[in-house]
Parts: structure tokens; C-alpha cells; sequence
């Protein structure tokens, strides 16, 4: 026996997985999520910025965010690493267009030009652009994750992909996803900044969200009731943790583990205590 099925689990509950299932709906995952879609549906707003400490769980809202939006609706080109030059990250989108659209007419397509040669790219993206917003009636969404590790002069040239447009419409619709210090980095390029029409930072969970965000993972790991963390647990997981859901997901896998070790019913707050003891002692 595992520790999945002594707590009579389906599914370990706090793994660092991208599965939109274990997606908790706080208040501000929820605000943050409706914000992000509004500006897509829009079409015309050009650019929104979301922001958050390590761990806060924008990787998940992300992933929640892409299941949200219809496939013939819209074009979807992510980078999960953005910390590269402006025409890499030119070439790369101008390769995925044109790798998911392989049955398009030439001239909806065309041919890659050479990397490196950016007046060639900018011209072809901007044709795969009407292509498929002409063509597929399809508007592209553009996301840059980590983007604090852009460079200003990458930053500021994405701003200029919000000079594409249709007689009603955007063509696209870019985000930048990052740490806090994405913000102020953004306000030092006035141009880029004035084209931002959206801002949310996510911030961690207090502590009723803390115990729903355990309750949900729990749940949808096949355990009905919680009955797992005592009341006072679960105000020393929030305490240790901060709300943070990655530091969340990190002290609750421990202590499953250690409840299943000890043959525990319930974890106390003498549990989490001696769990934080050993990770203190541990360099944890």
C-alpha cells in the first residue's frame, strides 16, 4: 500500500502538474482568468500583462486560460521561454504558423526566409496574419511566458506587432506573463507601456483560500471530504506557506507522506510542525 490509497486517493493531489482539473478558482485566479479572456474577446486591445510571485500559479491559469478558447476561433503560439532575440522569436512564430498550416495556399504561407533576415519575417508574419483572419476567420493569440528575461529592445519591438491590423479588428493579440518585476520593467518603455490595456497581478491566497485550494486538489484527487488536515493544520500549512500554491502543494505532499509513515488518521499541527522541523533542519 501507497500513500494514495491510504488516504483512500485516486490521484496524488499536489503534484506540480499541468492538469487544468486541480485549477482552484480564487477570487483573484477567477478575476484574473475573466480579464484575460475579456481582452481576447475583444480583439482590440493589443496587449495585457499578468503578473505574479514564483509559484502563485500562473502556469496553471495559463494552461486553463489557452482550454478556454474555441480552436476555430483562434491561433495560439506560446513561449514558455522567452528570453531570447527579437528575431528568434520572430522566426520561431513564422515557423509555427507555417507548420500548423502546411495545407494553406502559398500565399497565405509562403516560404520562411532565412533567420536573421527580419524585414522578409515581419512581411510574411503579417501575411499569415490576414491569412488567418481573412481566410480561417481566425484571431492570433500571442502569449511570453517568464517575460522578465526579455530584453527591453525584444519587448519593445513585440509592441510594433500591435500595428496589425484589420479594417475592424486587431490581428492579434499579445500577453506578457511574468514576475512582479515584469512591471516596472514595462514602465520604463512608455511605448509599450501606453499599449497595455490590461494589468492584473495575482497574488497569493489568503487563508480561506488556502484551505479551499486544499480541499479542491484533494477533492479531485477522489477524496470526498477533506477529514485529511486537522482546523489548526491547516492554519500552519497557510502560515509556513504564505498562500503561496507551489509552497502549498510542497508541505502537503509531506505530510501525506508522513501520515501514511506514521499510520496518522488525521494531520495535526504537531505534524506539519515536525514536517517544517525536519525541512529546517534539512536546509529546506
Amino acid at each position: 500500500m501507497g500513500y494514495i490509497e491510504f488516504w483512500e486517493l485516486t490521484e496524488k493531489p499536489f503534484e506540480e502538474v499541468s492538469d487544468t482539473r486541480f485549477f482552484f478558482e480564487s477570487e483573484g485566479h477567477r478575476e484574473a482568468l475573466d480579464r484575460m479572456l475579456y481582452v481576447i474577446n475583444d480583439r482590440n486591445m493589443n496587449i495585457g500583462l499578468l503578473t505574479g510571485e514564483i509559484g502563485s500559479g500562473k502556469t496553471l491559469l495559463r494552461n486553463v486560460f489557452f482550454a478556454s478558447l474555441p480552436p476555430p476561433q483562434f491561433e495560439i503560439i506560446e513561449f514558455e521561454n522567452s528570453n531570447y532575440a527579437f528575431e528568434d522569436l520572430l522566426f520561431d512564430a513564422v515557423e509555427r504558423i507555417a507548420s500548423a498550416h502546411q495545407h494553406a495556399p502559398p500565399a497565405g504561407v509562403g516560404q520562411i526566409p532565412v533567420r536573421g533576415d527580419k524585414f522578409a519575417l515581419m512581411r510574411l508574419f503579417r501575411a499569415q496574419l490576414e491569412y488567418l483572419r481573412y481566410e480561417e476567420m481566425r484571431h492570433l493569440v500571442v502569449l511570453y511566458d517568464e517575460a522578465q528575461q526579455m530584453d527591453d529592445g525584444a519587448l519593445d519591438e513585440v509592441k510594433n506587432f500591435t500595428n496589425f491590423t484589420a479594417r475592424e479588428e486587431k490581428f492579434l493579440t499579445v500577453f506578457f506573463v511574468g514576475q512582479p518585476e515584469l512591471r516596472e520593467k514595462i514602465k520604463r518603455l512608455r511605448q509599450l507601456d501606453q499599449r497595455i490595456l490590461l494589468r492584473f497581478h495575482l497574488n497569493n491566497l489568503d487563508f480561506s483560500n488556502t484551505v479551499g485550494y486544499i480541499d479542491h486538489r484533494l477533492g479531485v484527487a477522489g477524496r470526498s471530504k477533506n477529514g485529511v488536515f486537522t482546523e489548526s493544520s491547516l492554519e500552519m500549512i497557510f502560515r509556513a506557506t504564505g498562500g503561496v500554491p507551489r509552497e502549498i502543494n510542497r508541505l502537503c505532499k509531506l505530510a501525506l507522506h508522513y501520515g501514511f509513515a506514521h499510520d496518522l488518521s488525521t494531520i495535526s499541527i504537531d505534524d506539519i510542525q515536525a514536517i517544517l522541523d525536519d525541512m529546517k533542519a534539512q536546509g529546506g
